[in-house]
């Protein structure tokens, strides 16, 4: 082997190398996928926190157009595991095992985020999505959009679309919320908290937009009594939630949901931002 071959073997391997490294060094840190073995589910996460919406499969149990929220323990992406014990070995997603749990009851409330519409003196919550897409998805970014048909506000039927913006290092999601269909009335619109026990800490920054809640991460009973059976206690810490809509004109407690609203017309893109954490995160 000549000189000049040996150096650009040398060059070659040298770039393998390099190559390698630098694919080995990029770790999804954003996750999210549509989960047809779990009635429709659209879950995604972060290093922080993991989600989930509802879709058409659940209709028939009433869900709502809000938003769960999952715990993690750690920026490890959880989101296929939890569904797999779930789902597959038969152990409850509600339980922690040490990487996080889900123990945020949604119900028909807004949840961890979700959308809420106040019109004539009413909070109006949604039902599942219809449908689902994907915009954009990478290792440190997802976009997805959800639509939704019949909207109920104030006797009127309209239709829902959300687009969520998940980023590495981002605590807070990104929502772009647009509404059409036929109403005359006056409506606000943004984002809200389910509240499971009003008496625990929140926090209102009327300046910011912006709404802060606490509470014990096993408010829900059913969670508590599984968690308990499995390991002796029903403590697992706190949660930390927070809703932010830009020039926000309310921030305030609506129907058992605290809220940031603003005034709405329809067809406009309006932004809010949500998100939650773990006092167990590490």
């Amino acid at each position: 082997m000549t000189k000049d071959m040996k150096k650009l073997l040398f060059i070659v391997c040298a770039l393998l190398a390099l190559t390698g490294c630098q694919k080995e060094a990029v770790q999804p840190k954003v996750y999210g996928r549509y989960v047809p073995e779990r009635k429709d589910d659209f879950a995604w996460e972060n290093e922080y926190a993991a989600f989930r919406m509802y879709g058409p499969a659940l209709r028939p149990e009433n869900p709502s157009n809000g938003v769960d929220l999952w715990l993690k323990a750690s920026p490890e992406l959880v989101v296929d595991s939890f569904y797999y014990r779930e789902h597959v070995l038969g152990m409850p997603y509600h339980i922690n095992y040490g990487k996080g749990l889900d123990c945020y009851k949604v119900g028909h409330t807004c949840g961890a985020g979700g959308l809420v519409v106040i019109a004539n003196d009413t909070t109006w919550i949604g039902g599942a999505y219809d449908r689902w897409e994907i915009l954009e998805q990478t290792p440190q970014r997802l976009v997805f959009r959800l639509e939704y048909d019949s909207l109920q506000v104030d006797g009127s039927v309209l239709q829902e679309q959300i687009t969520i913006t998940a980023e590495a290092g981002e605590p807070m999601n990104k929502a772009e919320v647009v509404i059409t269909g036929a109403y005359t009335g006056e409506m606000l619109v943004g984002g809200g908290i389910y509240m499971h026990d009003t008496i625990d800490h929140f926090e209102v920054y009327e300046e910011l937009g912006t709404v802060f809640y606490e509470e014990e991460a096993l408010s829900d009973k059913t969670a508590a009594k599984m968690n308990y059976d499995y390991n002796g206690s029903t403590s697992q810490g706190r949660i930390y939630l927070t809703v932010r809509t830009p020039e926000a004109t309310i921030t305030d407690i609506q129907d058992g949901n605290l809220v940031a609203v603003k005034p709405y017309t329809l067809g406009d893109t309006l932004t809010y931002f949500f998100g939650a954490t773990w006092s167990e995160w590490k």
